[in-house]
């Protein structure tokens, strides 16, 4: 009979026991990784004075909006579906890359703290995930090669861009962006824009380079915004959120025009306006009564530095009171793209209206001037006939009157524009046309900016020394680990020798 002291059964005990405890590490180090994928278990405290690295409390608020809006049966947490993608080798879109998983990671712990997770956040790229951009694709077409973070629910999208990320951090505005495109992708109540035909404009379904909308409308299908034709024989529909005029080639007829302008002013419409030059549009008495001037001319660019390669014209300057369209221009850093401009602004001749408020957006430079005479070669400023710069070309207005004045309801609202080029497919993805011309639709569709979150601050710290005194800094930062090992040293000497 064996005893418990024999050295085979010690030996066997202690392998079975070595067995054990690897099995048993494995299985530690496997479930907390797997504990550490559940948002809800993960606690996460912002030990910082000003809680920079929290959620703003208008965040928190407007998520639990959102929650409010979410089915309740949901399909594995999948109502929205939040994409992260791989940055490539560029250092400023890494540096995005992870400044929006902070925020994401940030979103999904406060999104796992509701009755129900409706928000599911993926990581692809690299060859991750490589279904879910398939289906993506598929439901809403190609994806950019600059897109940072899909935000898909149902048939809506919304894409933010490594270039608009590593823009709005710079600005502290990366919340606010990111949870505005939550809110767009989750309202299911469409923006509905009727875009007028029969003069001439360019048309949604049209995808030749220099008449179409086809892109735009692509877009604004994915924000939410339903296209429609529209002819004005009937009037503008009463389900209208804005009317859209797209480059007329042919004049609207006074009774077009009475149309717009009583759907603008009994109504309290919206219209977007694109306005090219050399083109009668038979719009100039509505124009009048919102106090905006356009002229038969075009805006002539002599300065080479606001022009791009291919001639076309890049207008950055904005006006010092920013207006939320043009705010979009400022955050992202980007110009609008035209080849040719006419001139927008606000009519220094009309009668005071209280109920009236104009801004101007963006102008030329100011060497610019507006020719009357196109003609005329080459082009010569005459003082007499000619606008000296900067010339307004995109303007916005807004008035509280009309039947529906007194009841409180939201304004009426005109945006002209000085082209119809930055909507046609050729430019609407140049510089930040596609931007502008969206948030114009948003603004007047009356969901221009939902989210008012304050910028974060950013700690920036640089250190600016002579290389003696970073030699000097080495060193007292060296000297307590040199002390520490000298110590060791003696120490284990001291101890092999007695």
């Amino acid at each position: 009979m064996r005893t418990h002291d024999d050295f085979s059964e010690t030996r066997k005990g202690r392998l079975t026991n070595r067995w054990l405890q690897i099995v048993l590490a494995i299985a530690l180090a496997f479930g907390l990784n797997a504990l550490s994928g559940i948002p809800s278990l993960r606690l996460r405290q912002d030990l910082t004075k000003d809680l920079r690295h929290s959620l703003a409390q208008e965040s928190v608020k407007l998520l639990s909006e959102i929650a409010r809006r979410a089915p309740d049966r949901l399909d594995n947490n999948s109502w929205v579906t939040a994409v992260e993608l791989e940055a490539g080798e560029n250092g400023d879109q890494r540096a995005a890359e992870r400044q929006s998983g902070r925020l994401l990671d940030a979103v999904e712990l406060e999104v796992s703290k509701s009755s129900h997770g409706w928000l599911r956040v993926v990581r692809a790229g690299g060859g991750r995930n490589t279904p879910v951009l398939t289906e993506l694709a598929a439901r809403h077409g190609p994806i950019p090669p600059e897109a940072a973070i899909i935000l898909s629910c149902g048939t809506r999208q919304r894409i933010l861009t490594f270039p608009e990320i590593t823009a709005l951090a710079e600005a502290g505005r990366i919340e606010e962006a990111l949870i505005s495109a939550l809110i767009q992708v989750t309202d299911d109540r469409p923006i509905i824009c009727y875009v007028t035909r029969g003069h001439g404009e360019l048309a949604p379904d049209d995808t030749s380079a220099a008449r179409g909308l086809s892109q735009l409308s692509r877009q604004l299908r994915l924000a939410n915004v339903d296209v429609r034709p529209l002819t004005l024989t009937g009037g503008v529909p009463r389900d209208a959120s804005l009317v859209m005029i797209a480059g007329p080639v042919s004049a609207f007829s006074p009774a077009e025009a009475e149309l717009i302008r009583a759907y603008l002013y009994d109504r309290n419409g919206h219209v977007l306006l694109l306005l090219d030059p050399g083109r009668e549009n038979g719009l100039n008495a509505v124009l009048e009564s919102w106090a905006i001037f356009s002229p038969e001319a075009q805006i002539h660019e002599p300065d080479m530095s606001r022009r791009l390669p291919d001639g076309d014209i890049a207008l950055r300057n904005l006006d010092t009171k920013l207006h939320t369209i043009a705010s979009v221009l400022a955050t992202l850093d980007l110009p609008l793209v035209a080849s040719r401009l006419r001139p927008v602004t606000f009519d220094l001749g009309s009668a005071p209206d209280s109920t009236l408020s104009v801004w101007q957006m963006v102008y030329s430079s100011v060497e610019s001037w507006s020719e009357t005479d196109p003609r005329q070669q080459p082009p010569r400023f005459d003082p007499a006939r000619d606008m000296a710069g900067p010339i307004c070309m995109a303007i916005a207005a807004e008035r509280r009157t009309g039947l529906t004045a007194s009841a409180g309801t939201e304004a009426g609202r005109l945006v002209v524009i000085g082209s119809s080029e930055i909507a046609a497919n050729a430019r609407v993805s140049r510089g930040g046309n596609r931007a502008f011309l969206l948030q114009s639709i948003l603004w007047l569709g009356g969901r221009e900016r939902t989210v008012s979150i304050p910028p974060r601050p950013q700690y920036n710290f640089t250190l600016t020394a002579a290389t003696s005194q970073l030699v000097s800094l080495g060193w007292r930062f060296a000297i307590v680990p040199l002390l520490i090992a000298a110590v060791g040293l003696a120490v284990s000497a001291w101890r092999r020798r007695s």
